[in-house]
C-alpha cells in the first residue's frame, strides 16, 4: 500500500526549505566563525595520487558548530621518540546550503582542506566528510560532519589572507635555495657553515649547508644573513671546499623545524667548531 500523499513530507519542498533555514539559523546562533580554506592541486603525483607541493592561498570565513564540547578529542599530547607530537581532534557540522553558497563550485567540503579554529588559534586537516547524517530527514540533507586532526606543516605555501594564520607559518619554516657549482673542489659536511663572496671577495651571506650532491656537485643550502646577489663563489667553513657558483635561486621546499625540536641546532652549532672530516682522529693512521 502506498503512503498517504497527502502527509508525504519528503517531497515538501517547503517543508524541507524551512527546515534548512532552521539548522543554519542554529548554526549561527550557537556555532562560531572558522576560515575553510581549501586545498589547491599544483603538481600531483597521479602515481600516488598526491601533491607535494599542496598551496593554500584562499581562506573564507563560514559558521560552525563545534560538536567536541567536553574538549579535544583524538590521542592529545603524546611524547615520542622524536618530540612532541600533538594528535588534538574535533567534529564541526556546518550547513550544507551555506557551504554551497560560499563554495559552488564543490559539492560538498573536501578531505585534505583546512579548518582554522580561532577558538584554539590551531589548524586542523580535514579527514573524513559525513555527507549523510541525520539520514534524510524529510527527504533531505542539511549538515555536513567534519571530521578533523591537527594539521601538521611541512612546508606548504601558505597565503589565505589572513594575517593569523599566514604569520603562524612564517616563523616556522625558512625556504631553501640551490646552488649549482661549475668548478671547485672539495666536499662540503652536510650542516656545516658556508659563506657567499663576490667577484670582489667580499661576503655576500651566511648560509647552512643542508644537503650536497657529490654527483652534480649541488648544494641546498638555508639562508642565515645577507643576501645572495652577485654571489660568485661558495666556500665551507669547515670543509673548505671551494666552488665557484654557475646558478642560484630559491626553490619549492622548506626546511621546517618543529618547535620542540633542538637537534638540528645542536648539530649546526656543533659543525661550527668540531671537525667531522677527521675519521680516525686518535690512532693517527693506524687503525
Amino acid at each position: 500500500m502506498p503512503v498517504n500523499p497527502y502527509f508525504n513530507k519528503f517531497n515538501n519542498s517547503s517543508e524541507q526549505s524551512l527546515v534548512d533555514s532552521i539548522v543554519t539559523e542554529v548554526i549561527k546562533i550557537h556555532g562560531m566563525d572558522v576560515a575553510y580554506i581549501p586545498r589547491a592541486v599544483v603538481n600531483k603525483d597521479d602515481l600516488f595520487g598526491e601533491d607535494r607541493l599542496a598551496r593554500f592561498k584562499d581562506g573564507f570565513l563560514i559558521e560552525a558548530y563545534l560538536d567536541s564540547y567536553e574538549g579535544f578529542e583524538g590521542e592529545g599530547e603524546v611524547m615520542t621518540q622524536f618530540g612532541l607530537d600533538i594528535k588534538d581532534e574535533i567534529e564541526l557540522t556546518v550547513s550544507r546550503s551555506r557551504f554551497n553558497s560560499i563554495f559552488p563550485e564543490y559539492p560538498y567540503p573536501r578531505e585534505g582542506d583546512l579548518i582554522y579554529l580561532p577558538l584554539s588559534d590551531g589548524l586542523f586537516e580535514i579527514n573524513f566528510v559525513e555527507r549523510e547524517k541525520n539520514f534524510f530527514h524529510f527527504g533531505k540533507i542539511f549538515s555536513y560532519t567534519l571530521k578533523c586532526s591537527m594539521f601538521k606543516y611541512s612546508g606548504e605555501d601558505i597565503t589565505t589572507g589572513f594575517g593569523a594564520i599566514d604569520g603562524a607559518t612564517s616563523d616556522v619554516n625558512n625556504r631553501l635555495i640551490v646552488v649549482t657549482t661549475s668548478s671547485g673542489s672539495g666536499e662540503f659536511i652536510e650542516g656545516e657553515r658556508a659563506h657567499l663572496y663576490d667577484a670582489l671577495g667580499s661576503t655576500g651571506a651566511t648560509l647552512d649547508v643542508i644537503n650536497w650532491n657529490t654527483s652534480t656537485d649541488t648544494a641546498e643550502v638555508m639562508m642565515i644573513g645577507g643576501t645572495f646577489g652577485g654571489a660568485a663563489s661558495i666556500i665551507g667553513a669547515n670543509s673548505g671546499a671551494t666552488y665557484s657558483i654557475d646558478t642560484i635561486g630559491f626553490t619549492n621546499d622548506f626546511f621546517v623545524q618543529e618547535q620542540f625540536e633542538d637537534n638540528t641546532n645542536f648539530m649546526l652549532e656543533g659543525n661550527s667548531f668540531i671537525d667531522f672530516t677527521d675519521t680516525d682522529p686518535f690512532s693517527e693512521g693506524d687503525l
